[in-house]
């Protein structure tokens, strides 16, 4: 068992230069999200992105949330003991970087969820699906939160909170991993990338494999918090690739344009024949 001491030390000699790459380096992963952000916010449409890519991507980031919480816990405590102010925010580099992640994944959920209700460019069937998710990843998240307070503040055993932190970054691997299956299927059906957002992925996939190596050479570093990313990396870039093939090699522009067209005359005509229907059985 490692004491708590020769814990701290390993946070003694910060590097000024890995701490500022870090730091920036966690701007940037949630910057890379902000194409996605807008892309959602303009076309006030979820069309292009799977349900299923949704909600694996926001458990995946939620779960390496609680795995980097959980890892750096000693260094937390290390913070009120003898570190230095510099010291404590550079053992906390890599717990930022994957809470400024999350945000930025989970907002695109979120503004699926509360932005495009109402769209008339929104399929409702589409709409319902990703409602779904959303419960899934509130009762997912749910759980994860109950437990973790179980074991930080009640139980207070660190090899069961490293057991359920290791546990964590496996399914946050798992997670990162599957996600991309449904919308690189989703991409293949429909041709074209829709909502989905090209900027944020040409951003995303090169910083991916960037990041992986940051989380890697953290002091205290776990392999179950840098996998979920270089895993999720090399996935990104095989879904990049196909978007840029389609937007290349196809007429992009007039097949979203197709398919937003499909979904309002099918919305107005299911809310018309909604009005028609008999208000008394």
């Amino acid at each position: 068992m490692i004491s708590l001491e020769e814990t701290c030390n390993i946070y003694t000699h910060p590097s000024r230069i890995s701490f500022s790459l870090g730091l920036l380096l966690a701007l940037g992963i949630y910057i890379s999200y902000v194409p996605q952000h807008s892309r959602i916010i303009r076309r006030r449409s979820s069309e292009g992105l799977s349900p299923l890519f949704l909600l694996l991507g926001s458990t995946s980031a939620f779960s390496a949330f609680i795995n980097l919480y959980l890892v750096t816990l000693p260094a937390r405590q290390c913070c009120s003991i003898d570190l230095t102010a510099f010291q404590c925010m550079n053992s906390q580099v890599g717990f930022i970087q994957v809470t400024l992640q999350m945000i930025g994944y989970l907002l695109v959920l979120f503004l699926c969820v509360f932005l495009t209700r109402n769209s008339v460019d929104e399929s409702r069937t589409e709409y319902e699906k990703i409602y779904l998710s959303f419960q899934w990843f509130l009762a997912y998240a749910f759980v994860n939160f109950v437990l973790v307070i179980y074991l930080v503040f009640y139980q207070g055993e660190a090899n069961a909170v490293m057991k359920f932190a290791n546990l964590s970054g496996i399914l946050a691997t798992v997670f990162a991993m599957f996600q991309y299956f449904p919308q690189i299927y989703t991409t293949y059906r429909l041709k074209h990338p829709g909502s989905l957002s090209i900027n944020m992925m040409l951003l995303q996939t090169p910083g991916g494999f960037v990041w992986s190596l940051s989380l890697f050479l953290q002091p205290g570093s776990k392999w179950s918090s840098w996998l979920p990313y270089i895993s999720a990396a090399f996935l990104q870039l095989i879904l990049l690739s196909m978007c840029l093939y389609y937007t290349w090699n196809t007429d992009t522009p007039g097949s979203e344009a197709e398919a937003i067209t499909d979904i309002e005359r099918t919305n107005i005509e299911t809310g018309e024949n909604q009005e028609r229907q008999p208000l008394l059985a």
